[in-house]
């Protein structure tokens, strides 16, 4: 008789477990994560990338979309940089980014011109650890996107590699770990997912997210890395998707409102196809500037 008794209890916590597994299942609101980062005026890819990201949007699963820097700039590419930061705003702008991180290349155009690029983007750049001294910046620490019944909190991190701080004199770098811990503090509202848009690379974000546990999602940059698989550490899920546009990443998670838990689905590298790029464009201007510079010279010399 004893036994039977301890069968069926045993049986009625197997229930109880499925329920409280199937009630979270609810509860839980599937979120799609795509990120790129380190595109540098690849103008080739960003077809293919469109499609990719508009298929995505097709679903019904809420879609995030995030670039961790340096899709502004490139010395490697001259004649695309003549004319390419403005067209790459304008695809960012068409395809629906929701925010990017601000890069150290994105940075080597100085502070006027990173000024007129950031007021071009309808998306914010975000970046925690580069205060200013005096002045304004082109940039915000963070951004809270308040969508599909969840609160997402996104908070920007740049490298202190290669940084240009002769052009920005009024600019102080903190560490990314106390920025971290500032702006989640100064964020007293909670967020049921906080994620960080860092152009740093992954073993940077590794140790990081070991003294800041609060962070859920960190997309990170600068580093040029592919992560199939994401490194965890504790909650957190880092993943970063390689550099110039070769992949969308795409990163699904289940995201409870109730809790602020998440859990991972999956996360793929989706590749891109590349196209012929345009540089007809650059390389006239180019020329136009070498005229007018010519026509300069020899009007001082006269």
């Amino acid at each position: 008789m004893g036994d039977c008794g301890g069968g069926v209890v045993s049986r009625a916590l197997g229930w109880i477990c499925v329920l409280c597994a199937f009630a979270m299942s609810c509860a839980a609101v599937p979120v799609t994560i795509l990120y790129t980062n380190d595109i540098h005026l690849r103008f080739g890819r960003l077809a293919s990338l469109e499609q990719r990201i508009a298929a995505e949007r097709a679903g019904d699963v809420l879609v995030l979309l995030f670039d961790a820097g340096d899709a502004w700039q490139d010395f490697r590419t001259p004649l695309a940089a003549v004319w390419g930061a403005d067209e790459m705003v304008a695809w960012m702008n068409r395809v629906g980014y929701d925010g990017m991180a601000l890069g150290n290349h994105d940075m080597y155009w100085g502070r006027r011109r990173l000024e007129e690029l950031a007021e071009e983007a309808a998306f914010p750049i975000l970046c925690a650890n580069l205060e200013p001294v005096r002045g304004q910046v082109p940039f915000i620490p963070s951004m809270r996107v308040e969508a599909g019944g969840i609160s997402v909190l996104a908070i920007g991190l740049i490298t202190e590699e290669w940084l240009p701080y002769s052009a920005y004199p009024a600019l102080h770098i903190i560490p990314g770990a106390s920025a971290l811990r500032r702006e989640i503090d100064r964020r007293a509202t909670p967020s049921d997912l906080v994620l960080v848009l860092a152009h740093l690379p992954v073993a940077d974000a590794t140790r990081i997210a070991s003294v800041v546990p609060e962070i859920d999602v960190f997309l990170t940059g600068h580093s040029h890395e592919e992560t199939p698989d994401p490194v965890s550490v504790g909650e957190t899920l880092i993943v970063q998707s390689g550099a110039f546009g070769e992949r969308l990443g795409r990163l699904s998670i289940d995201v409870d409102p109730e809790t602020g838990s998440h859990r991972l689905i999956a996360n793929e590298l989706l590749a891109t196809e590349k196209a012929p790029t345009e540089i007809g464009r650059g390389l006239a201007q180019l020329l136009w500037i070498a005229a007018a510079t010519a026509a300069a010279a020899i009007l001082i010399l006269r």
